[in-house]
């Protein structure tokens, strides 16, 4: 006996069944188009929560890096006489 995938969800969750029951009514296109928001949905959550992780993570190494103390490393070539290519 093969299991669809509808059966699977169903199963789960009721509503996703329901609105897969729906899209299949769709065009390819505007099943498409569904997918696409539905990703971006999720995706963009992560993407501004990284992005704010990365901008906390920057200001901190910014602070960390810019300092008069390591400012001698700034001119790294000339400090250890490497040429530059």
């Amino acid at each position: 006996m093969t299991v669809t995938v509808v059966e699977t969800l169903r199963s789960v969750q009721p509503e996703i069944a329901t609105m897969l029951g729906l899209a299949k009514r769709f065009s390819a296109k505007e099943r498409l188009v569904l997918a696409k928001l539905l990703l971006d949905s999720v995706v963009s959550e992560d993407t501004e929560d990284d992005m704010d992780w990365h901008a906390m993570s920057l200001a901190a190494f910014e602070k960390d890096w810019d300092n008069t103390d390591d400012a001698i490393y700034d001119n790294w070539r000339v400090l250890y006489g490497v040429s530059a290519r």
